[in-house]
């Protein structure tokens, strides 16, 4: 059953998908803009519904089965992903680094869940919500993808630099987080190793 939960949750975070489109299609600029008003149209959303229990009631039972116990009465996991997204592709400037610090959200973050839920046995001691299994899954899937933008090095240190942000308890939500510390290491990384 959490496993069903979980598939139905990340295929749902896969819209996601749709920011990382729309940022390898139109210019930068348009991009911070268009996810920019999304994320003002979300926040207000999520504003009215967690000031007004009848809506809240009405969102949780139409999305239900897809947002967390820690969403009902918090901000969801969508303004959090869009403002990580947004964020992301804000500060970093080069695509060779928001492009795959994008796709260890999208892909990375589903794989360590989904992993996690399956196969996980082995719980990291700083976060009983997170475990090895699903770490040693974001990491893999995650360098694979970098590869295609990033030399190998880099691939693989930023993906397990990934993996050690998706693991760690860290305020508010992970997906504001993987996205722009992410593309921090890789920034790094890149300016290290890249050449």
């Amino acid at each position: 059953m959490l496993l069903k939960s979980e598939l139905k949750r990340k295929a749902f975070h896969h819209l996601s998908l749709l920011y990382l489109g729309i940022y390898c299609v139109a210019p930068r600029s348009v991009t911070i803009c268009l996810l920019g008003f999304l994320l003002i149209v979300v926040g207000i959303i999520e504003f009215f519904r967690l000031r007004r229990p009848e809506i809240n009631a009405q969102f949780l039972a139409k999305f239900g089965g897809i947002h967390r116990e820690s969403e009902v009465l918090h901000p969801s996991g969508i303004f959090w992903t869009l403002l990580g997204c947004w964020a992301t592709i804000l500060i970093f400037t080069n695509k060779r680094i928001v492009i795959p610090a994008l796709g260890f959200l999208v892909i990375g973050d589903a794989a360590a869940a989904l992993a996690g839920q399956k196969w996980g046995k082995h719980i990291w001691k700083h976060n009983p919500t997170k475990t090895w299994e699903g770490s040693a899954a974001f990491a893999a899937v995650s360098a694979v993808w970098a590869v295609f933008f990033v030399r190998w090095p880099v691939a693989i240190l930023g993906a397990l630099s990934g993996a050690w942000i998706e693991a760690m308890h860290l305020p508010y939500n992970d997906n504001l987080w993987i996205p722009i510390l992410s593309g921090a290491a890789l920034s790094v990384l890149n300016l290290v190793l890249g050449r």
